[in-house]
């Protein structure tokens, strides 16, 4: 009996070493002699991966995948000839073989057929795929059909097969809860919106399926399992719900992102959700929006130093320390300059209803660009109360005043940053990068008669028609 036992525990022990590590074999009928990859999602981009391992098929199209470390589990993709890509489930069984053929592969993602051995996950996805376009493609055919000749019954039958591919799903989700492959089927489903309440008056609520959606909108995606980062499904889903159901401002921007923070467990995860949403605002196109990246700034890089390495977040404290005093309803700092006759002059002394603080050099194509621009709009708001405070940071007086010759902008309120002290020696009083952030020219404020900042980094092409939109919200405020 001692022998017997030895010899199950042999066995085991035997064939849990042979399952150490990664070994995917994939068959591709027609394929000859290619260079393919493994590669998994990033969840950084559409189309953008990480490629994990490369092999070459052989005059059989067999791809063998293989390593002694096994790989962190979530979706991968097996890419062939010209960039073609398959699908692949990667969980806890990492010993499996997939075969398909070259046409299967070339009619899309997932392949129509695949035989799959060793892998239950693959063959859940596999099945699931092959149901839902079959279900798809006689739908397809019905629209089709509905388009070409209308008729009520195709319209009905449509409807009908719609339904039940929902049902399908649905069904599949249940049936195989606990499975990596329905968690990922469940993390890309949408909210099922029930039929609007009706408001007092008998009418429906028209706002309802809104507010349903967006407050149902992270059921299906757990954010406590890091697999998930090894998908397209996270940052398809965030990126969507911060682009269109978020109002972009930044009390609703903040508050929005710590809801999908609180959501977030793990060390990987909060740094995925933290980088996405913070990436996207640091040099967003939408004014005004700054104060996003200052509170994820400081709440989750300052605030959790432990997530990232100490040179990211001493970047973080000084891009904070540059952008917080120069936020939107912030009092820009003062800028001490002299005019084209060596005169002081100050940024805050300037009498405006708006000021334009326009810091250019006189050698950037942008900047030389930009100027008719800018000179357009100055001509066509100068009777609404606007001045130009402008100042280039190359501080070379001669080419300084050859550009305000050159452009024909003596109407405007130019600086320079060059002093003399009480010894008649050159002094600058301006750090153009750490206190106005002007990391590249032009760098463009809008401010309000008190100097407090309205828009910030405003394209020049863009100034007019901002300073309409800014006129027309004043307008409504006073009739308010």
């Amino acid at each position: 009996m001692r022998f017997l036992l030895f010899a199950i525990l042999l066995t085991v022990s035997g064939s849990a070493f042979a399952q150490t590590g990664y070994r995917i074999a994939a068959q591709v009928r027609g394929l000859r002699d290619s260079t393919c990859y493994l590669a998994y999602y990033t969840g950084l981009g559409k189309g953008q991966f990480f490629v994990q391992d490369t092999a070459k098929a052989d005059a059989q199209g067999t791809i063998i995948f293989e390593g002694k470390k096994k790989l962190d589990e979530g979706l991968y993709v097996i890419s062939i000839a010209q960039w073609r890509l398959f699908d692949v489930v990667v969980d806890a069984d990492q010993h499996f073989e997939l075969v398909t053929d070259v046409e299967s592969v070339r009619d899309g993602n997932p392949p129509r057929r695949m035989k799959v051995t060793g892998s239950k996950e693959n063959e859940l996805f596999y099945s699931f795929n092959q149901q839902m376009q079959n279900r798809f493609d006689q739908a397809k055919a019905l629209s089709e059909e509905q388009k070409a000749h209308p008729d009520p019954a195709k319209a009905e039958k449509l409807k009908a097969l719609q339904k039940e591919m929902g049902e399908f799903r649905k069904q599949f989700i249940k049936t195989n809860t606990g499975s990596l492959t329905a968690k990922f089927f469940q993390a890309a489903a949408e909210p099922e919106i029930p039929p609007a309440p009706l408001l007092p008056n008998g009418r429906p609520d028209s706002t309802f399926s809104f507010r349903y959606y967006k407050q149902h909108y992270l059921d299906g995606l757990d954010l406590t399992d890091d697999r998930l980062l090894r998908t397209p499904f996270i940052q398809q889903k965030l990126d969507y719900y911060f682009e269109n159901l978020v109002y972009q401002v930044p009390d609703s921007l903040t508050k929005e992102a710590d809801r999908w923070m609180a959501k977030a467990k793990g060390r990987d995860m909060r740094r995925f959700i933290a980088y996405r949403i913070t990436s996207t605002y640091e040099q967003s196109k939408l004014v005004g929006v700054e104060g996003m990246f200052v509170h994820m700034g400081e709440k989750y890089y300052l605030g959790e130093p432990a997530l990232w390495d100490t040179s990211t977040v001493s970047n973080f404290r000084q891009r904070i320390a540059v952008m917080k005093p120069l936020l939107v309803g912030k009092v820009i700092p003062n800028m001490y300059q002299t005019d084209t006759t060596g005169k002081e002059l100050t940024l805050h002394d300037l009498p405006a209803t708006y000021t334009v603080l326009l810091i250019y050099s006189d050698d950037c194509g942008h900047c030389r660009d930009a100027m008719p621009h800018i000179k357009t709009f100055y001509q066509k708001y100068k009777s609404r109360g606007v001045r130009i405070f402008a100042t280039d940071l190359r501080r070379s007086k001669e080419d300084w005043l050859k550009f305000i010759r050159e452009f024909g902008i003596q109407e405007f309120t130019n600086g320079i940053d060059i002093h003399k002290d009480a010894n008649g020696k050159t002094v600058y009083y301006t750090d153009y990068l750490k206190t106005f952030d002007a990391q590249s020219t032009p760098t463009i404020y809008i401010l309000d008669k008190d100097k407090k900042i309205v828009a910030r980094k405003i394209p020049a092409e863009e100034l007019d028609r901002y300073f309409a939109f800014l006129l027309e919200q004043q307008a409504k405020k006073g009739k308010s």
